[in-house]
């Protein structure tokens, strides 16, 4: 990268890794996002959105102020305030939403798999979508008492990744973040489409604790590989 950050957002599309947030915007206001292109093996700064540059910029800025994903060809960035898509074949930015729902405004951990988002709440919901931005409905997946047992409802941090066409969900079950531990729970949840579509339900397939060769962690972040 261009410049060091804390806890940036990434997000991969068409072989470009678009990197977001974590930077001093007021020392690197040029380059407050970077790409990192796979093929040329070279970094680039993303164009803002023009006239809400200032505002999207001040979002980025805050680690927990703003969730980022691909789908469909296009890059999208939710805030507390307004929602952008990032087009980038021609570059361009669009303003989809003035206002971004209040399940939006809880998301804590979000991915994609099969052109349907999948996210967690604040207060450990696992919902899902298959709308655009502009006409997003989220709803409940069913069929996941199981993990209320298991601290998912009252944890602190949550991570979440497709894995396999499963569902790959991480969570701290301790409602204070500053408890000093080594272990999260993880499940691997299967899902299935119901109802033509209108339901999503999910089969926790296992469900365990995962422990750190450390004595405590700060943070922690879930991917898939291919090795």
């Amino acid at each position: 990268m261009t410049m060091a950050r804390r806890y940036a957002n990434t997000v991969l599309l068409d072989e470009k890794i678009y990197v977001m947030g974590g930077c001093n915007i007021d020392k690197y206001n040029a380059n407050w996002i970077d790409v990192f292109d796979i093929k040329s093996q070279s970094w680039s700064a993303l164009p803002g959105p023009g006239a809400d540059e200032g505002v999207l910029r001040n979002h980025l800025s805050e680690y927990y102020d703003y969730i980022v994903y691909a789908l469909q060809g296009k890059i999208y960035v939710e805030t507390v305030d307004k929602d952008y898509t990032y087009e980038p074949k021609n570059g361009t930015w669009k303003l989809v939403r003035e206002k971004s729902s209040s399940t939006s405004d809880s998301i804590h951990a979000l991915c994609e798999m099969g052109n349907v988002i999948y996210c967690c709440t604040d207060t450990g919901d696992l919902m899902w979508s298959s709308f655009g931005i502009e006409g997003r409905e989220w709803r409940e997946i069913k069929g996941l008492e199981k993990l209320s047992t298991r601290g998912l409802k009252k944890g602190s941090h949550f991570a979440l990744v497709g894995c396999g066409g499963q569902l790959l969900v991480m969570w701290d079950p301790y409602p204070n973040s500053r408890i000093k531990h080594n272990k999260i729970w993880y499940a691997k949840i299967s899902l299935e489409s119901r109802c033509n579509g209108r339901e999503v339900w999910g089969n926790v397939e296992c469900v365990d604790v995962l422990t750190f060769p450390v004595e405590s962690h700060e943070w922690f972040e879930c991917f898939a590989a291919s090795v």
